[in-house]
């Protein structure tokens, strides 16, 4: 479903508007489009990874079940130390390329 949406723009920035669609063979409208769904876009992107979690986790917070001393967060500190001592290792261990 589309909207109408009503702008005031500087004339001049309308006519370099107008050169520009017709070079990409797109309207304005669309290209105004692009460039909303764009910085939307970077909007959502900006979310901490602790927020993405939490959405994933949303429609299992009632159906698991967690010892009732855990704490989640403690949790994916101690995960991520793991997996962060697992990749230690294996850098560590993996044979250098430049030696000869």
């Amino acid at each position: 479903m589309t909207t109408k949406l009503t702008l005031s723009i500087n004339e001049k920035t309308v006519q370099r508007a107008k050169r520009i669609s017709r070079s990409r063979g797109k309207s304005i409208s669309k290209m105004v489009e692009e460039f909303l769904d764009s910085i939307s876009e970077k909007e959502e992107q900006k979310e901490s990874p602790m927020e993405r979690i939490n959405k994933i986790m949303e429609p299992y917070r009632n159906k698991l079940k967690l010892p009732e001393n855990s704490n989640y967060k403690e949790m994916l500190k101690q995960w991520r130390y793991e997996d962060y001592m697992k990749e230690s290792e294996k850098r560590t261990k993996a044979p250098s390329k430049n030696k000869k």
